[in-house]
């Protein structure tokens, strides 16, 4: 059974002699209500070199401090908190942290959360099971993108 979770060795690969660097690395928290998946998350962004998890929340107020203390570039948010809970965590961090990106992974796939999300601030937005070439794309860039549902 093939798993969408798991990357091959190609969805990881370092640059090849001649390709730009990765450039700097970006600092990761990632927040979601369960440790399992915060677990799992936090090993699949830590393979590649560009990024760095340095905080796990599972509560806005967790991660709050975290992007405070670690001086994070990325929020990578589960929405399913409850989905109200989730939404006006990206609404908190978008107001705290203007220059912080959100990217939001969700099982969510309906457009109004999405779009909620969007005009509270997300920059990206994932459905699951999620693809993670696509995942680290939007962690690695420091430019605005949103991914389509």
């Amino acid at each position: 059974m093939k798993s969408d979770l798991l990357p091959s060795p190609a969805n990881v690969r370092e640059p090849r002699s001649g390709e730009s660097g990765p450039g700097p690395v970006r600092r990761v928290v990632i927040i979601d209500p369960r440790p399992e998946r915060r677990t799992l998350t936090s090993w699949l962004v830590s393979q590649r070199a560009a990024l760095t998890v340095v905080g796990e929340a599972g509560s806005l107020g967790e991660a709050e401090a975290q992007i405070r203390d670690e001086h994070a570039d990325v929020a990578l948010v589960e929405i399913q908190m409850p989905v109200a809970q989730g939404l006006a965590t990206i609404g908190t961090l978008r107001a705290q942290f203007a220059d912080l990106q959100i990217v939001v992974c969700s099982f969510h796939r309906d457009s109004a959360s999405s779009d909620a999300a969007r005009r509270l601030g997300a920059d990206g937005y994932l459905t699951k099971p999620l693809r993670v070439d696509d995942l680290l794309e939007l962690l690695t860039s420091s430019g605005v993108k949103t991914a389509a549902l």
